[in-house]
């Protein structure tokens, strides 16, 4: 029977059991303890909480018991906020465990789970946990869902996996952006990775999450449509999924244009209409105070505001998403999708990511969405959701994988095409002009946040494997046109399903290996030898929402 310490923070030990018992079959014990039992037969677990009010009387605890794990609640409590993380439940206890003298230990850190609550305090709760290597951390595990929400994963899924009581999460599948060649280029990885896969094929992962040219690749997969399908969809059109035409991408966008051209011609007349009564000495005074300079600022303001959002409307690419999103089977909502769906878009006004699919986020339908993530200014205008204006995901997140580990993804499998060219000549991006060298400034900027993000994910997130695919050599060079460049170019898909190919085998052994912990086989469809079906029992479909393994 696994014996978990408990360091209450905003409610009561009655409290805090009560909320537990709901998830079992529960009962106090004489000793103030209470002992949970869940599942049936082989699979029945009982755990056993003992509850501490203060983190002095923990550590008490902890010199005198066994146990098998340490939960912390450091959830704030918005009555009375705590000043620092010193003040918490957490920075409490913690130096107390790390100080004993003699480097004996009651629990190693692994052994410990911090219980948080989103809010302001995640970001920092989240960083310490990952910086003391601390096992893991739980978000909001006691919250209700709301009318027609999915529920949570409550709070002894995410403990049972700690415990390695319970088998491991999700599949996730994360795409960035990069434009027409960056989905092609993602088409030719996937391919690549799909024949490598025997026991389950890509669109069967339980999470795909999308940004930008991603998302459009995402929402198709989300709704079961395979790598294969995608890729004779796209190019040339089958009878489920139409091909991708230039009238779809590329139709002008002269309706703002008009718009814009009507409200200058509207604020003109206003001004001179209401000119007309103004004194000559207020003229002569204010070209005194250097009117002159001040009309020509006016007149380059005029022309800038005269520019539309995008150069394309974007209309006929949403139109042509809600099209194929509700034929074959398929559907245009987050609500009827079998699997998970996220799609990242930036509020244009506010510079926040957004997530549509999440909660609050899930009623705007499917291919307004993935518009939004497209609408990379100054191609694509932003979209109207929710009230506010959306542009590109790329603006402030690089593949949301974050996001799929919040909802409980364990293998995660990022196809990132969104890289700066790495010329080894000086002056080689300068010479391909000033557009060029605009895309290769997004890149690198976009690219170091990524960069920067993998810095210290193994300590952020022990518990997750990522797996990751990245453009290089051949590859980047083949992906230095504009983001917009549309013909098919097979030589992009081809090379990039070559290259994966050949890194598939050249790091097999590793590759299947960390595939394998979540139940899934990958062999060489070159090869002749057996499958070893022998392996991991595939992942559990249940979303625990802890972001690392004890150790």
């Amino acid at each position: 029977m696994p014996t978990i310490l408990y360091l209450c923070g905003v409610e009561d030990p009655p409290a805090v059991g009560a909320r537990i018992a709901r998830e079992g079959e529960a009962r106090w014990l004489p000793s103030g303890e209470l002992e949970v039992v869940r599942g049936e037969g082989e699979s029945r677990t009982a755990y056993r909480f003992l509850f501490h009010a203060t983190a002095a009387n923990a550590a008490a605890e902890l010199a005198r018991t066994l146990v098998d794990l340490v939960v912390i609640d450091n959830r704030p409590d918005p009555r009375r906020p705590y000043r620092s993380f010193a003040a918490t439940p957490a920075g409490k206890l913690l130096p107390v465990l790390w100080g004993v003298r003699g480097g004996w230990r009651p629990v190693s850190r692994r052994q410990i789970v911090l219980l948080l609550s989103s809010g302001e305090t995640l970001a920092r709760d989240v960083y310490v946990a990952g910086a003391m290597k601390l096992g893991g951390y739980v978000i909001d595990p006691f919250v209700e869902p709301a009318s027609g929400e999915r529920p949570g994963a409550g709070f002894l899924d995410p403990i049972a996996l700690l415990l390695g009581t319970r088998r491991p999460g999700k599949l996730a599948l994360c795409l960035s952006g990069g434009g027409i060649e960056g989905l092609i280029y993602e088409l030719g990885v996937l391919r690549a990775l799909d024949e490598f896969l025997v026991n389950r094929k890509i669109h069967e992962f339980d999470i795909f999450c999308g940004i930008s040219a991603g998302a459009m690749l995402a929402a198709f997969l989300a709704n079961g449509v395979p790598v294969a399908e995608l890729m004779a969809g796209f190019k040339d059109g089958t009878e489920t999924i139409d091909a991708v035409g230039r009238s779809i991408l590329f139709h002008p966008n002269t309706a703002e244009l008009v718009e814009r051209l009507a409200e200058l011609a509207r604020g003109f007349l206003r001004k001179i209409l209401g000119g007309r009564g103004a004194s000559r000495v207020g003229s002569e005074a204010a070209e005194g105070r250097g009117g002159a300079s001040s009309a020509r600022f006016d007149v380059i303001e005029t022309l800038m505001r005269l520019v539309p959002g995008g150069f394309f409307s974007g209309d006929r690419l949403r139109w042509y998403l809600e099209e194929q999103l509700t034929r074959a089977g398929r559907t245009n909502c987050f609500r009827q999708l079998r699997k998970e769906l996220y799609i990242g878009a930036t509020d244009q006004d506010s510079g926040r990511p957004v997530v549509f699919g999440e909660a609050g986020c899930r009623d705007v339908p499917i291919s307004h969405a993935v518009r939004a993530s497209c609408a990379l200014v100054p191609y694509y205008p932003p979209e109207p959701l929710l009230g506010r204006y959306m542009v590109d995901g790329a603006f402030t997140r690089t593949t949301n994988f974050s996001v799929a580990i919040r909802h409980g993804a364990r293998l995660v499998t990022i196809v990132n095409p969104f890289v700066p060219l790495l010329g080894a000549r000086p002056g080689a991006v300068d010479r391909e002009g000033g557009a060029f060298a605009a895309l290769q400034a997004v890149k690198a900027l976009v690219h170091s946040r990524f960069e920067q993000a993998f810095l210290h994910i193994d300590e952020v997130y022990p518990d997750v494997d990522f797996q990751v695919f990245l453009p290089e050599g051949e590859e980047l060079e083949q992906l230095t046109g504009t983001l917009m460049k549309f013909f098919y170019r097979v030589e992009i898909a081809d090379l990039a399903y070559e290259h994966t190919t050949a890194r598939l085998r050249r790091q097999m052994p590793g590759i299947a290996e960390r595939f394998g912990r979540h139940g899934l086989i990958l062999r060489d469809p070159r090869s002749e030898e057996p499958v070893a079906l022998s392996g991991p029992a595939p992942a559990s479909s249940a979303p625990p929402e802890v972001a690392a393994r004890a150790g």
